[in-house]
């Protein structure tokens, strides 16, 4: 399976678009992951974009990706990160884990309420997990929804905001802080000036306030007692 997400890749990250999401998303793992940095799993981490700058707040960080090439990509860059090849669905994991990570990725999995259960039996009574969640209400999701209909499949689920706001109660989770972000009107990839425009434009609107039209919703989940 070959790995097209790296993020020294100018098509996916290495690019204005991709600084601009890495910039955002570490930004909230560092402010709502704070004091809870002790062992972190990254779900679908890939070749390391949060996990290889993390190694400066933990030295015991484990990532957990589907693609063999992408740990091997990792492993070669930052040996002392521990990795698994496994979908999260099928691992057994034993330990507890202080900060759980999952970017861009949740839509990936078919059962979310077997998902957030399992974060929850791994995840530390005084834990952090940290992850996007895709707006189905946002006019990006439309685009990208009507993009995969016309090769005809659509491969991500998807729940309405409030929906997935009962599912994290029904789960024992309690939201600690919410954030909207990646309204640039910009394909993947792109390295237009305009970036810089558009993500000034959020930050002078405080569109990260407005979650029921954010394309994607930044979370900091904790378990509830």
């Amino acid at each position: 399976m070959k790995y097209n997400w790296d993020y020294l890749d100018k098509k996916s990250y290495n690019n204005k678009v991709g600084h601009y999401k890495f910039k955002r998303e570490y930004k909230f793992i560092l402010e709502n992951g704070d004091r809870n940095f002790e062992e972190i799993l990254d779900i679908a981490g890939g070749s390391g974009r949060f996990a290889i700058p993390l190694c400066g707040y933990s030295n015991k960080i484990t990532v957990l990706d589907l693609n063999l090439e992408a740990l091997q990509i990792l492993k070669g860059r930052k040996n002392s990160i521990e990795t698994i090849h496994s979908d999260f669905s099928d691992v057994e994991l034993i330990d507890a884990y202080s900060l759980i990570l999952c970017f861009e990725a949740i839509g990936n999995f078919q059962d979310w309420e077997a998902f957030f259960s399992k974060v929850n039996n791994l995840l530390a009574d005084n834990g952090r997990f940290i992850f996007t969640y895709t707006n189905p209400h946002s006019w990006r999701f439309f685009l990208r929804t009507l993009k995969h209909w016309k090769k005809g499949y659509h491969p991500y689920t998807e729940m309405e905001l409030n929906e997935f706001k009962a599912l994290l109660k029904r789960n024992n989770f309690e939201i600690d802080c919410m954030e909207g972000m990646n309204w640039i009107p910009l394909p993947l990839g792109s390295n237009s000036i305009l970036v810089s425009l558009f993500e000034n434009v959020e930050s002078f609107f405080k569109l990260k306030k407005w979650h029921s039209q954010s394309p994607w919703i930044l979370f900091s989940v904790k378990k509830t007692n």
